[in-house]
């Protein structure tokens, strides 16, 4: 599933929630994780603790936090934790605090390339590769070049 605001990320929490569920049955362990490890994993572990342990929002933000303190689902997913919240406890318990972490663009083609440098690596490493050798410095020093030429300097 994709780390955007539109993803209707529920389609995976019964699977994602089984799998846990069975291996916390076993006193096993789980690691979700995403690509950065901040969005998607943090929504389904905050889902699972409220769906499978009975969690208000805030309880389950709370105790997310305090092991990972990055986490941060995008605004959308953050929508439909408040409102399974909603739907569970018969009002949200939190007020979601929209948070827009700026997109690493790409220097070469403009496009969105995630939200942390390792996320602009992989894009010029995959799209750029002959252009940049994949180095973020390299892509930079290439942006700085075409101002330069652009002001004619």
């Amino acid at each position: 599933i994709s780390d955007d605001e539109d993803a209707d990320i529920r389609d995976i929490f019964q699977e994602a929630h089984d799998f846990v569920h069975q291996v916390e049955q076993i006193d096993g362990k789980v690691l979700v994780h995403c690509f950065e490890g901040k969005s998607r994993s943090a929504t389904l572990v905050l889902s699972y603790l409220m769906l499978r342990k009975g969690f208000k929002m805030a309880e389950a933000w709370k105790a997310l936090k305090r092991v990972h303190r990055r986490a941060q689902p995008n605004d959308g997913f953050a929508r439909i934790l408040l409102s399974l919240d909603e739907t569970l406890h018969g009002k949200v318990s939190m007020e979601w605090q929209q948070r827009r972490p700026a997109m690493k663009v790409c220097p070469i083609c403009g496009k969105n390339a995630g939200l942390s440098s390792s996320s602009l690596k992989l894009h010029l490493q995959k799209a750029h590769k002959k252009l940049s050798a994949g180095s973020v410095d390299t892509a930079m020093n290439m942006e700085i070049q075409k101002a330069l030429d652009a002001l004619g300097i």
